[in-house]
C-alpha cells in the first residue's frame, strides 16, 4: 500500500487522539464525538462533592517539612513549660536567680500557648503564617538568650539553642513551601 492509501487512516487516528485528548473540534466526526462523550460520563453529584472535599482538604495540608519543624518546636516549648512548672526551684538555683513561682507559672502558660500555636502549623497550611509570626521570634529570642547560659546551666542553654534552631527551621521551611509553587494558602469556600 502506498502512503496515500494510509492517509485516511492516519487522519482518523489523529482525530481520535485529538477528541480523546480534549483537543477535538466541532468539525470532528459526529460518531467519534458521541463515542468519546459516552466514554466520559458525568459523575454523580455526590461523588463530585466528595472528590471536591478531598481535594480541598489535601490543598490545605502543610508541607511535610513545615509540619515536622512545627511539631518539633511545639515539643521543645512543652518541654520548657514542663520544666518551669515542675522544676522551677531547681532551675532558679542553677541560673542564680530568685525562685518566683508566679512568674514561672505565667511563663509556662504562655509557652504552652506558643506550643499550641506552633502545632497548628502542622494541621493546616493556612495557619502556618500565624505560627511563624508568633513562634519564630520567641524561639529566636530564647535561642539567643540561651547562648549566655552555656557557662551557667548547660541543659537550659541546650534547650534554648534547640528552640532557636527549630524557629529558624520553621521559618525557612514555611518560606520554602510558599515559594515552591503552591502559592498562598487559600481557605476552602
Amino acid at each position: 500500500m502506498s502512503e496515500r492509501e494510509h492517509e485516511p487512516e492516519a487522519r482518523t487516528e489523529a482525530g481520535i487522539d485529538a477528541v480523546l485528548g480534549g483537543r477535538g473540534d466541532p468539525a470532528s466526526d459526529s460518531v467519534l464525538l458521541w463515542l468519546a462523550g459516552a466514554a466520559r460520563p458525568t459523575p454523580p453529584a455526590r461523588l463530585a462533592a466528595r472528590v471536591d472535599r478531598a481535594v480541598t482538604r489535601h490543598a490545605d495540608r502543610p508541607h511535610r517539612l513545615v509540619a515536622v519543624a512545627a511539631l518539633a518546636l511545639a515539643a521543645a516549648f512543652v518541654v520548657q513549660a514542663g520544666g518551669s512548672l515542675m522544676a522551677g526551684d531547681w532551675i532558679a538555683r542553677h541560673v542564680d536567680e530568685p525562685f518566683a513561682p508566679h512568674a514561672l507559672l505565667e511563663g509556662a502558660l504562655a509557652t504552652i500557648a506558643a506550643a499550641v500555636c506552633a502545632a497548628a502549623a502542622a494541621v493546616r497550611r493556612a495557619w502556618g503564617g500565624v505560627a511563624v509570626l508568633t513562634c519564630t521570634p520567641l524561639a529566636l529570642g530564647l535561642g539567643l538568650h540561651g547562648v549566655g547560659e552555656f557557662s551557667e546551666f548547660a541543659a537550659g542553654a541546650a534547650l534554648h539553642t534547640v528552640e532557636g534552631v527549630l524557629g529558624l527551621l520553621l521559618l525557612g521551611a514555611w518560606w520554602w513551601s510558599r515559594r515552591e509553587g503552591r502559592g498562598p494558602a487559600r481557605r476552602a469556600r
